[in-house]
């Protein structure tokens, strides 16, 4: 009998034992796989793509569901970084014009292979003479494109250009299948190679994805689908997520954002990427001279915007919009501007208007935060003596005034395209009225610099450039910088693998969906 119980306490010891040493080593390797594969999704966008033809820009709603169907040669990685996508590698001559392509074996979601055949397609699509594609202006630095090989292609550009990767890295610069396009038309469903592939699309509620089995990385996606619903309205949006019927949201608005970080099993994941700014129509007068647009910089106190239209969430710009370690940023051109209301009416004066003047400020009452800033802008510009009428059409009327020229002087959230200094092409180049150039404004100097900046391949070199060109722009100030807004997407706290990407990228942080699993 005492020989039986030694026994079975030895047994037990030996039980013990093993699971003191191993059993919890198992479990812990169990907890860091389970939940990482399987499940769908849920994801309230703030709005509907409007197409899914993916050469055209159309939000950050847009951008999110085509990153999720789509990917590029290069792409933006999760630390903001470019990365090889399609491509595995490519190299470039010594002359800065050829650019050499070798892609990867990946598959589009019909099962054929990408070739360069595609890529040549894509390209050559995006940049012919009717295109309508967002990016045309940049990528037509390309002088032509040629297939070596099936995984093999060469683009010779016009003249060197250091952004040119970057354009690449667009979502408005996926590939996409020339036998699908060709046969299905440019607004077919859309089929690409990346993480997940189309379903359904219910207009006016959802549009499904799911796994593609295929997708060049073995290891993810690791969700089963994704269903994106469309929800217009802030408030619904925001009720959906703490309902638990959603569990990620875009756009969070800043009235929610307090409460919502309060509210147990939701998390935010905030960033200061896009920033609000007024823009000048140079034609009307007295917005033609640069003391009047200066004595605006001066007389409005940013902390006002932030507060009335942002809830206090935020930072202040009293300079260049350049996130800290993009190219041509200094801390001069940071703060080159300070709150000073005597400054302003000196500079008011010196330009002839000591009593100020009349002008009427285009925003819109589609959306809160542009009508509030336009409202804070108001009342700070009455201190210095000028009138302000508010003009707040729909958000569609908004646009099409803006590129007529038909305003004073506007409100205007936006960011960057990439994180090269080239970003400043877009707002600052003359000539033709472009949706983000001020209407009408050119200037020699800012326009050969841009040029001299994308052609030269010297990093140390272009920071010379680009600080001269803010400088310049400061001078000038075509545009006044009012805050930094901050962007957040909320979500339940079982999401995991999302993120939110730093400074001008936060629009594209739909990249990381392919990370995302559920705990």
């Amino acid at each position: 009998m005492l020989k039986r119980f030694s026994l079975i306490l030895s047994m037990l010891l030996v039980l013990v034992f093993i699971t003191a040493c191993g059993g919890n080593s198992e479990e812990a390797t169990n907890s860091k796989t389970e939940g990482k594969k399987g499940g769908t999704l849920t994801f309230g966008l703030a709005g509907e793509p409007a197409t899914m033809d993916p050469l055209i820009q159309n939000g950050t709603h847009g951008r999110t569901v085509k990153l999720a169907i789509y990917r590029g040669l290069l792409n933006y990685n999760q630390d903001g970084k470019l990365e090889n996508e399609l491509a595995e590698d490519y190299s470039v001559s010594d002359d800065n014009l050829t650019y050499t392509f070798n892609l990867r074996d990946a598959k589009f979601q019909n099962g054929d292979p990408v070739t360069a055949e595609d890529v040549k397609y894509t390209f050559e699509r995006i940049i012919k003479p009717d295109s309508k594609a967002t990016f045309k202006t940049e990528l037509s630095i390309i002088q032509s494109i040629e297939v070596k090989d099936e995984k093999t292609i060469l683009f010779t550009l016009k003249e060197p250009s250091a952004p040119f990767v970057h354009y690449l890295a667009l979502p408005e610069s996926v590939i996409v299948s020339k036998k699908w396009v060709e046969e299905k038309g440019e607004n077919a469903d859309p089929m690409g190679a990346g993480p997940f592939k189309f379903v359904s699309w219910t207009k006016g509620q959802d549009l499904v994805v799911e796994k593609f089995e295929d997708y060049y990385k073995p290891e993810n996606p690791k969700l089963d689908s994704i269903k994106f619903v469309f929800y217009p309205d802030e408030n619904t949006r925001v009720n959906a997520l703490r309902a638990g019927d959603v569990d990620l949201i875009e756009t969070v608005p800043w009235k929610d954002a307090d409460q919502l970080e309060k509210t147990p099993n939701i998390k935010l994941d905030s960033v200061n990427g896009p920033f609000m700014k007024l823009q000048f129509n140079t034609k009307f007068e007295p917005f033609n001279d640069p003391r009047v647009r200066q004595a605006i910089a001066y007389a409005i106190d940013r902390k006002s915007i932030i507060n009335t239209a942002f809830s206090g969430r935020g930072e202040e710009i009293y300079g260049m919009a350049i996130p800290e370690g993009y190219m041509g940023y200094t801390d001069d051109v940071n703060n080159y501007f300070k709150h000073d209301i005597e400054k302003a009416k000196e500079l008011l004066a010196e330009a002839g208007y000591p009593d100020g003047f009349k002008a009427r400020l285009l925003a819109t009452s589609q959306f809160t935060f542009h009508q509030q800033t336009a409202v804070a802008v108001q009342a700070e510009l009455k201190k210095i003596g000028i009138e302000v009428e508010l003009d707040l059409p729909d958000w569609a009327t908004r646009i099409n005034k803006n590129t007529e020229g038909d305003y004073d002087f506007l409100v205007a959230g936006t960011a960057g395209d990439i994180t090269d200094a080239d970003w400043l092409s877009n707002f600052y180049t003359g000539g033709e009225i472009r949706l983000n150039n001020s209407a009408y404004f050119s200037d020699d100097v800012i326009n050969q610099l841009l040029v001299d900046g994308r052609k030269e391949m010297d990093p140390s070199k272009r920071e010379e450039i680009y600080q001269k060109l803010t400088e310049r722009a400061m001078e000038l100030s075509p545009f006044v910088y009012l805050t930094w807004r901050e962007q957040s997407y909320g979500m339940n706290s079982k999401v995991e693998g999302f993120k939110n990407l730093e400074g001008f990228l936060s629009f594209q942080s739909g990249i990381t969906l392919e990370h995302v699993y559920l705990k």
